[in-house]
């Protein structure tokens, strides 16, 4: 058996419970010198997260909200477009049937144009988003790093 451990005693290299949590919670008792404060710990990590190109600055985030809410936005414009255009199609082929007398047909053929219009529309517009963030990728490439 090891020194100590028959009589239930701690070896006295080893600091107590007590020594350890009065060392924690006593606020009269600071830290050693040679142990780096949490605002020392904070810069060290910011700076290495910055030099491994991790670190992003408050203009970025901020321009990644925004992109991401932009996004969002338009992902709703083209969705309720296509709804929109459906909604209106067929209404509009509902009123001529009804006028017309030939249910169900016009009613039909609109609703399928509504549908083919709306796709349209959503193609032309993701096709123009899709070449403005073309035009800012280049000018981002082309702006100078300083």
């Amino acid at each position: 058996m090891a020194a100590g451990t028959a009589t239930g005693t701690w070896p006295s290299e080893y600091p107590t419970t007590a020594q350890l949590s009065s060392n924690m919670t006593n606020p009269r008792h600071p830290p050693s010198s040679d142990e780096p404060s949490l605002d020392e710990l904070g810069g060290r990590i910011s700076k290495a997260r910055y030099e491994a190109g991790l670190e992003k600055t408050a203009a970025e985030l901020e321009a990644l909200e925004k992109g991401a809410g932009a996004d969002l936005g338009a992902a709703w414009r083209i969705s309720i477009e296509i709804v929109v255009a459906l909604v209106v199609c067929t209404a509009i082929g509902w009123a001529l049937d009804y006028w017309f007398g030939t249910k169900p047909w016009l009613m039909l053929l609109f609703l399928f144009l509504g549908g083919a219009a709306g796709i349209n529309n959503a193609v032309r517009t993701a096709l123009r988003m899709d070449a403005r963030a073309m035009e800012a990728l280049e000018a981002q490439k082309q702006k100078p790093k300083s």
